[in-house]
């Protein structure tokens, strides 16, 4: 066990957020260290980005004439 040393207002954040999580301090650390740890250690793949624009409006409708205004773009 180790214990932590706060600035004041931190530790009243943190015991704040703790109570507004029904969670004690020494939880709330832990899922945040974790979730933490969860995002930073996902690798980015282009499988994570697939689908990510299908609700652009910029890409609606057909895929043939949206290729044709992109391409008259450069003319």
């Amino acid at each position: 066990m180790q214990t932590l040393e706060l600035e004041d207002n931190i530790a009243s954040q943190l015991k704040q957020l703790a109570e507004q999580a029904h969670l004690s301090s020494g939880d709330l650390i832990k899922q945040l260290l974790n979730k933490h740890i969860l995002e930073v250690s996902q690798p980015t793949t282009l499988e994570d980005f697939t689908g990510i624009l299908k609700d652009s409006k910029t890409f609606k409708g057909d895929p043939v004439e949206i290729q044709r205004k992109m391409r008259d773009e450069w003319n």
